[in-house]
């Protein structure tokens, strides 16, 4: 069966077509857990985003403080249908199997997914052995995170973004399209730097630019667009900057031929920039 496809919201994620397996899966959580037509659950994130969304996420951008910038992650209800569908991709899927390969080839056996959204990042990775644990703003998405996780059988630790973590806990941490968002990011960095263990990875990947889609991207973090900015940053917590991971030369080959869209392996290539692929620092053993 074809899954059900919205192309405007594909547009504005700049994605092309759905994973089917992904979709089905995804948008039967989002059905069951909503108790609606996925063509209703559309229609009010539609009605929504154009008016009291677009307004909410204006206020946020003007905050003064990280409470009140928290205060919209945990009332929104938008994030339940567009997290779900961007996790539905094709493009979201193979960048998903990026970070599994990477964790199994390299050792990380316990990880945050820090700012995670509908979960899907911890479901990918618990399926596949990896034990994750989920970290959000306590509110409507991390409540539906946390129901998928059961749903699914796994006994992902749930942790709230309000409260301290535990120290030296994660072989690496996974921030994907999170600190653009973030009102302190020096606080948010030293937290990640304190919970990764000596030789753990903060795995990251981030738009600081604006952007007429999402208000929120704060203005206050555009500065970090500039990369050596946002490695100055990292260096000051202990995290030196090893690479970006991306799939490896074969499996862009097989892509570029339309062989396949998940990669057969994966590497680390030391270029200092931001871009499509994730950014990898590691915890030294530094003050």
């Amino acid at each position: 069966m074809t899954p059900y496809r919205d192309p405007a919201l594909e547009e504005e994620l700049c994605v092309a077509g759905l994973d089917p397996r992904a979709a089905e899966t995804a948008f039967g959580h989002l059905t069951g857990y909503l108790r609606e037509p996925l063509e209703a659950i559309a229609k009010t994130y539609w009605e929504k985003k154009e008016t009291e969304d677009v307004e909410a996420q204006k206020r946020a951008a003007r905050a003064q403080t990280a409470a009140e910038v928290d205060a919209y992650y945990a009332q929104t209800p938008q994030y339940l249908y567009e997290l779900s569908y961007w996790e539905a991709t094709r493009d979201k899927q193979k960048w998903l199997e990026v970070l599994a390969l990477a964790c199994r080839r390299w050792g990380k056996e316990r990880v945050l997914d820090f700012g995670g959204g509908v979960g899907g990042v911890t479901l990918h990775l618990r399926r596949r052995g990896i034990r994750c644990d989920h970290l959000d703003v306590p509110g409507n998405t991390r409540d539906y995170a946390g129901w998928r996780f059961k749903r699914e059988g796994f006994e992902a630790e749930v942790l709230s973004a309000l409260e301290p973590l535990p120290q030296e806990r994660y072989d690496a941490v996974i921030a994907w399209d999170v600190f653009e968002h973030l009102f302190d990011l020096d606080e948010a960095v030293g937290r990640i730097a304190k919970t990764l263990k000596p030789g753990g990875w903060l795995i990251s990947k981030s738009t600081f630019s604006p952007s007429e889609q999402h208000h929120i991207h704060l203005e206050k973090n555009f500065i970090y667009q500039a990369m050596p900015v946002w490695n100055e940053l990292l260096h000051r917590h202990g995290l030196e900057f090893l690479g970006q991971l991306k799939p490896d030369p074969l499996s862009r080959l097989l892509e570029k031929a339309g062989i396949g869209n998940r990669p057969f392996g994966v590497r680390v290539v030391r270029r200092l920039k931001h871009g499509g692929n994730f950014i990898v620092h590691q915890k030294t053993n530094k003050e």
